[in-house]
């Protein structure tokens, strides 16, 4: 009788991977369930089935209670932080902005101005006006509102009235040409945050102009204060 020959090829695994049989260890099953594999990928990677698996876990549970607090889930090891990483520093707090206010007044003698050169005081100022609007949300405490209040008048004119806040910016306009003999120009390489604001501003005038929106007392002042404003070419040359 003639039999058939067969040579393992050196180097090569002649196991299929149907050949490898249960992994039946309990305590191994326990250990992956420990570690935070599911029941499902124990049961996969065992090759066992899954109702077996879950039979024995939840068994185990039962016997001893801890066993599911002391499993190390995915989110229960964190990565640890790259070596450059820097905490965020914290956002300041209502009191740390109310010192800051309060400071900034006993310096200047007012409020702070939406306009300002100063970028701490931009801040501020949009600080009181976020106030102002959780106040008339009712979201303000009576302690809170009670210190704002003996700073002055900060929910009136001095920062909401839009006829005060024309006439402030009309006056910083004309505090800039006269300073460099020009009208603003955003496009400039050296235009600051405030020359900036009021070109948008002056470009804003002369769409309301166009458009018939332009009270007539505020054009009377922009003609009277700034000849030929209504123009682009106007004060350009310098």
């Amino acid at each position: 009788m003639t039999g058939v020959l067969t040579h393992d090829v050196p180097g090569q695994d002649t196991t299929s991977e149907g050949e490898w049989g249960p992994a039946t260890s309990r305590e191994e099953w326990l250990l992956m369930y420990q570690r935070g594999l599911s029941l499902r990928q124990i049961s996969r990677l065992c090759r066992v089935k899954y109702e077996k698996v879950r039979l024995h876990i939840r068994t185990r549970e039962r016997h001893d209670p801890t066993l599911a607090g002391r499993r190390l889930l995915l989110h229960d090891q964190p990565a640890l932080p790259p070596k450059d990483w820097q905490q965020s520093p914290a956002r300041p707090s209502w009191d740390d902005r109310y010192t800051e206010l309060q400071e900034l007044m006993e310096r200047v003698g007012r409020f702070p101005q939406q306009l300002s050169e100063d970028m701490a005081e931009r801040r501020l100022y949009k600080w009181v006006r976020w106030q102002r609007t959780r106040h008339l949300h009712g979201r303000l405490t009576e302690d809170q509102t009670a210190r704002l209040d003996r700073l002055g008048n900060w929910q009136g004119a001095t920062l909401g009235d839009r006829e005060t806040h024309w006439r402030t910016i009309h006056a910083q306009l004309l505090e800039f040409i006269a300073d460099t003999g020009r009208m603003p120009h955003r496009e400039t390489p050296d235009a600051t945050a405030l020359e900036a604001t009021l070109d948008v501003w002056i470009q804003t005038q002369r769409a309301k102009a166009r458009a018939g929106k332009l009270t007539p007392i505020r054009r009377e002042t922009l003609d009277q204060t700034i000849p030929g404003w209504n123009t682009r070419a106007s004060l350009r040359s310098g």
